[in-house]
């Protein structure tokens, strides 16, 4: 690359770092440098394989505007997906996702950056309620899984009251996490019906 082309790029990624200085809220300022900033090897690739459900998540969230972060329900058939970001963090971020896939009951969390490990321990907290559980992390390290079927079904049931839900791990990217999940109760009806329980 010629000199002149790289003064080009260095001076259009300056003017870009102003107009990220120019944005109102910190947290939005922050997304900006992030996205202009942060390597993009720390978000998944089109190199990794990822589960369809993945790419569903994806799809629903793209449709959220930036200040929603409530439940997003969606059906098609017998599928039934439920999201719902992570309150307080920086695009893209951390979603908690419901899901009925093929008749069975799916609990996780979608990070977009890969854990290095096989389980975390994780406590979930709603609203008085706690259940301290072992999850595995699966996908390359981008889904951290709460179980699926019964077991997933179990840890729902003790959660449907709830209006948020705060994680507490050892694990720095998931400790702290905060869903808006109020009315999770009615909304799950349609993911409950399809997954028969």
């Amino acid at each position: 690359m010629s000199n002149a082309l790289q003064a080009e790029d260095s001076a259009a990624l300056l003017e870009q770092a102003r107009q990220c200085g120019q944005e109102s809220s910190r947290l939005d300022r922050l997304g900006c440098y992030d996205n202009l900033f942060l390597d993009e090897q720390r978000a998944p690739t089109d190199s990794v394989e990822l589960p369809p459900l993945w790419h569903s998540v994806i799809s629903q969230e793209e449709k959220r505007s930036a200040d929603d972060f409530g439940l997003i329900v969606s059906a098609e058939g017998d599928q039934v997906l439920m999201t719902v970001p992570a309150r307080g963090t920086t695009p893209p971020r951390p979603v908690l996702v419901l899901a009925c896939e093929k008749l069975i009951t799916r609990f996780q969390v979608h990070l977009p950056n890969a854990l290095d490990t096989a389980r975390v321990s994780l406590r979930v907290v709603a609203d008085g309620r706690d259940v301290t559980q072992q999850w595995r992390v699966r996908d390359n390290g981008h889904v951290v899984s709460g179980g699926r079927g019964l077991p997933a079904i179990e840890t729902l049931r003790q959660l449907l009251s709830a209006s948020e839900l705060v994680l507490s791990s050892d694990t720095a990217a998931l400790d702290g996490l905060r869903f808006d999940v109020s009315g999770l109760r009615q909304q799950i009806q349609p993911l409950r019906s399809a997954c028969r329980w």
